[in-house]
């Protein structure tokens, strides 16, 4: 069948008035009669109307008992305790509000779905960028998905995620009676160098299976979620794009564009070409594509532009890196299967310590990269500071462990042993030198337990909860709530989560036979929580308030 992608351009209007958070005059007058309001909307309509010439897609809304459609909320950065009020993360509420009143001409019964990065729960997304006050001028549903039920399936075909834990309402999707909308944001991002529209679902599935393979087989893990569910409809927000490493603050691009279509990988692949990526040499869609995922037969409506969006970057060893934290010592050393191999720990060159450092560029490496990036985008900081890094569990050569700085030069153990530098730990991998480590970041991999690893060790307030964040006493109230609710559904005996596991290892699953291996995906319901299931699962939520 064939495909469509939509390319619309805006006006060349200043689109940056609240491109984060809704002004508090949404949904009066004077609100809509704004100029680049009234551009966004047209903007939309035109755009989706152009796909519905294409395709009809309008006319299969109504074969569908509900209508669920995602924004990318994973952090909302307005007024948030960094140095700019606010920062282009999330999907735009005003691109999202006219996508919505497009929707209602063909529905009325909507659901707005997310759920944000941990620990930031959802409902403090909602407040914050203004969805909460979409849906109630909408007559939407509005549902923050950590705090439901989980259902899980079997992926036959999977290579990493062979085990999935999905909220209860997605069950409607997989059988295809409720229609499924991702609407993300134009960015590039540090797990997967961009965040598009079927990346869009990790804010799908649960927290702890988040973390599981959150590392060098995250790429193979958003692939194999395909296989579950797709969305039916992509929409990405390009007005103002985000550069840089998210999911840290990225800063802002006047792309001016919207896309849409209805194949994600199809559409996620001419959103990567405009921000300036070969999509051919992005892992995340090229392991799409070889899974068969995308279309051969796309036809491109409108004229892409193609902008020159800063690549995210998780090194700690570049020059840019360097120049900025002068006293930072990153150590790398992975013995990972497809890290490269060292015969020789005296003539490492620079580019093979850095080929050695991005082994694992999709897990801990990144999350603690997010946190420096946090530190750059603070009020107060102190670029100075001295701290070493241990990356990986060494490289064995001989009997004896090495570590590899910027420069190519090997540490032994004992020598990092003897370093008069404060240490951090990265991810279980470096567990041996926990016993010496000033800050820790076990898990593998645990996002946030390294983003506020680096900032403890910079000496600055994690900026969501300093008290320069506007939004600090929603967060706390809402965090508690959240953990109460998920832990209130845990003693009832039901799941929230998958069992809370941070190791480095693809998880089974049962024999299948011919006819199951040849299945997309097949139910296998979870087994009634006996009390300690209940006791383990209802603690893990808990510990959510200890990150």
């Amino acid at each position: 069948m064939k495909e469509y992608v939509i390319v619309s351009k805006a006006p060349d209007l200043n689109f940056r008035n609240d491109y984060v958070a809704l002004p508090k005059n949404y949904g009066t007058a004077s609100y809509f009669n704004r100029p680049d309001i009234k551009a966004i909307y047209q903007l939309v309509y035109e755009n989706l109307q152009q796909l519905d010439e294409q395709n009809h897609f309008t006319q299969k809304l109504s074969s569908y008992s509900k209508i669920l459609i995602k924004p990318n909320l994973v952090s909302v950065y307005h007024n948030s305790g960094m140095m700019n009020c606010d920062y282009p993360e999330s999907t735009d509420p005003r691109v999202f509000d006219a996508i919505l009143s497009f929707l209602k001409q063909y529905h009325n019964n909507i659901i707005i779905v997310e759920s944000s990065g941990k620990p930031m729960p959802t409902r403090t997304s909602f407040k914050v960028a203004g969805y909460d006050r979409i849906a109630k001028y909408h007559k939407t549903g509005l549902l923050a998905l950590e705090t439901c039920p989980v259902i899980r399936y079997l992926l036959p075909k999977a290579e990493v995620m062979k085990e999935v834990y999905i909220p209860e309402i997605f069950q409607e999707v997989i059988e295809k009676k409720a229609y499924y909308i991702s609407v993300p944001k134009l960015k590039t991002n540090l797990y997967t160098q961009v965040t598009l529209g079927f990346k869009n679902a990790m804010g799908t599935i649960p927290y702890a299976l988040r973390e599981r393979n959150h590392n060098y087989y995250i790429n193979k893990k958003l692939a194999d979620l395909l296989y579950l569910f797709q969305p039916n409809l992509i929409v990405i927000d390009g007005l103002i794009g985000g550069e840089g490493n998210t999911p840290a603050p990225v800063d802002p691009v006047d792309s001016h564009v919207l896309l849409s279509g209805t194949n994600s990988v199809s559409v996620d692949t001419v959103g990567t070409e405009i921000m300036g990526l070969d999509p051919n040499q992005v892992p995340l869609m090229i392991e799409a594509k070889n899974r068969g995922f995308g279309s051969e037969n796309v036809s491109i409506i409108g004229e892409i532009p193609h902008y020159s969006f800063r690549r995210a970057n998780a090194s700690l060893m570049d020059e840019d890196f360097h120049k900025q934290f002068p006293n930072v010592l990153a150590l790398a050393g992975h013995s990972l299967p497809h890290a490269p191999k060292i015969h020789n720990p005296l003539a490492v060159t620079p580019a093979l310590a850095h080929e050695l450092e991005m082994a694992c560029d999709g897990g801990c490496l990144a999350a603690l990269r997010s946190g420096f990036d946090y530190v750059i985008y603070s009020p107060k900081k102190d670029f100075s500071l001295p701290l070493a890094v241990i990356i990986g569990n060494g490289v064995e050569h001989q009997g004896t462990l090495y570590w590899f700085d910027r420069t190519g030069k090997a540490y032994s153990e004992t020598d990092i042993r003897n370093l008069k530098l404060p240490l951090l730990t990265l991810g279980n991998c470096a567990s041996r030198f926990h016993d010496i480590a000033d800050y820790k970041t076990p898990g593998c991999c645990s996002p946030s337990t390294c983003m506020l690893a680096v900032t403890s060790a910079m000496k600055i307030p994690f900026p969501l909860l300093s008290t320069r964040n506007h939004s600090l006493v929603h967060f706390g109230t809402h965090v508690l709530s959240m953990v109460l609710k998920r832990a209130f559904l845990s003693l009832r005996g039901k799941w929230v989560d998958c069992p809370s596991h941070h190791e480095d290892k693809i998880y089974p699953i049962p024999p299948l036979d011919e006819n199951e291996k040849s299945q997309d995906f097949i139910s296998w319901p979870l087994p009634p929580m006996n009390w300690q299931d209940r006791c383990k699962m209802m603690k893990d939520q808990f510990a959510i308030l200890k990150m």
